[in-house]
């Protein structure tokens, strides 16, 4: 298996560069004719960004914004709100109701909310990086503004779907499966939706996550017809990958009933046990790109990382197996599937730390929501402090900037990073956050604690 290092070095060597994206998101905008809607500009590093002109979202009760243009480094926005006729309300004297710098790192978007009351909260997404060896660029954010904007003009149904079909046909286009959702939520009709939907395959750069799509479809048989066009595209696609003759994997019809009998069960411990009774059948193989369709089914990185190592001997194309080490998010995750595919052996990649377990991400997209939707800043910094607290917690240090990234006060975040080093999971990367404070003179403190409190 040394021969899988060498293949996985090939592989990183065609990971794309993802463009950087800043998502204003205006929620409750469900119904713009309303007269308690509120209105906004954005100012953002001096352009502006108006709520009515923002597209709904597949979110009930949003409107957003993708702006594709920004660079790394510090950002300023600057909100006012508008009046009936699209200007800067007189009721405030053309002053802002909220300014702010953000820092807009390499690797991560940037999603804006601003909310009815005016509030404003930030949160960071981590780019996925798709391993692949295309070569396909996304259409860029401000070109795809002005495409779904122009679709979106047209009059009749039938213009939007020749509208659609005409961009999908254009040599020179290519989308990401968001960009082909936004796309495809324009035309109401499912079948015509499905016959788009099919159309765009070729032309997505990021077709591991091709099947988010089924999730446009209402109708069972639509969901279906999509699932079982997918898996014959990676049939196609897997074919002359490398695949062991004497490993057959599953039908596609075999796949698809249990990929969806995984998705029907309610509980995560649900999902589990089928994928692992699934694995523990010497019968059944498996393509890494149908390996890759179902392990992101289960949410918790470790339960993961266990079924990916057992799914190891029932691979098909051993040769494309370590690609899947994109599957992981936190770096001790990802050494220690490399140092399993490499070396057939479980490693523990985080030495005296192994036993801190990370909150599991269902637990902590509850945290970090409950802590967003306080109004005021003083109560979302008391939540999170809580969580610190908690000696029964633990979290990544991606965990820990999400959190800090909703402080808006250098000095409170700095109050909770060093309250956050006692709860880290894997400590040793604590200094990643170092970026997190613009002054040096915090970033000295930060330091100069994790050094006077090991741990």
């Amino acid at each position: 298996m040394k021969n899988l290092a060498s293949i996985f070095l090939a592989i990183l060597m065609y990971v794309p560069v993802s463009a950087q994206n800043v998502t204003l998101r205006f929620e409750g905008m469900a119904n713009a004719n309303s007269s308690n809607i509120r209105n906004y500009m954005a100012d953002l590093d001096g352009r502006k960004f108006y709520s009515s002109s923002a597209d709904l979202t597949a979110n009930a009760g949003a409107k957003q914004l993708v702006i594709g243009e920004l660079g790394i480094g510090t950002h300023k926005i600057t909100l006012y709100e508008m009046d009936n006729n699209s200007t800067v309300s007189s009721s405030t004297s053309s002053d802002p109701i909220y300014s702010n710098s953000f820092q807009l790192r390499s690797g991560y978007d940037m999603v804006i909310a601003i909310r009815k009351n005016g509030q404003v909260a930030f949160s960071e997404k981590k780019i996925s990086q798709i391993t692949t060896a295309s070569t396909k660029t996304p259409m860029v954010g401000t070109e795809f503004d002005k495409l779904l904007k122009s679709v979106n003009a047209k009059w009749s149904q039938t213009s939007k779907y020749d509208a659609i079909k005409a961009s999908l046909a254009n040599k020179s286009y290519y989308f990401t499966t968001d960009q082909v959702g936004q796309l495809l939520l324009l035309i109401t009709s499912e079948t015509k939706r499905l016959e788009l939907a099919k159309l765009s395959y070729p032309k997505v750069t990021d077709p591991s996550n091709f099947a988010d799509v089924s999730d446009l479809f209402k109708t069972q048989s639509n969901k279906d017809n999509i699932d079982k066009f997918i898996q014959s595209k990676n049939s196609e696609i897997t074919a002359s990958t490398g695949i062991d003759n004497s490993r057959p994997p599953i039908s596609t019809q075999q796949f698809s009933q249990l990929q969806r009998k995984i998705k029907n069960q309610y509980e995560q411990s649900g999902k589990i046990a089928v994928l692992r009774d699934a694995l523990t059948v010497n019968t059944n193989y498996f393509t890494t790109a149908q390996l890759r369709q179902l392990l992101p089914l289960i949410t918790n990185e470790t339960d993961r990382l266990a079924l990916a190592k057992q799914s190891y001997a029932r691979v098909s194309d051993v040769v494309n197996f370590s690609s899947l080490y994109t599957l992981f998010n936190i770096q001790a995750n990802r050494n220690e599937f490399n140092n399993y595919v490499k070396y057939g052996e479980t490693t523990a990649s985080n030495g005296q730390y192994a036993n801190r377990t990370p909150m599991s991400d269902g637990d902590f997209s509850k945290l970090q929501l409950k802590a967003r939707l306080h109004f005021r800043q003083s109560s979302t910094v008391t939540e999170i402090k809580t969580a610190f607290s908690n000696t029964n917690n633990y979290f990544t240090v991606d965990q820990i900037r999400s959190l800090l990234t909703l402080v808006s006060s250098e000095s409170d975040r700095l109050t909770l990073a060093k309250l956050a080093f006692q709860r880290a999971a894997d400590p040793a990367s604590f200094t990643q956050l170092y970026d997190m404070f613009t002054s040096q003179t915090s970033i000295n403190e930060l330091d100069n604690y994790i050094r006077s409190n090991p741990l």
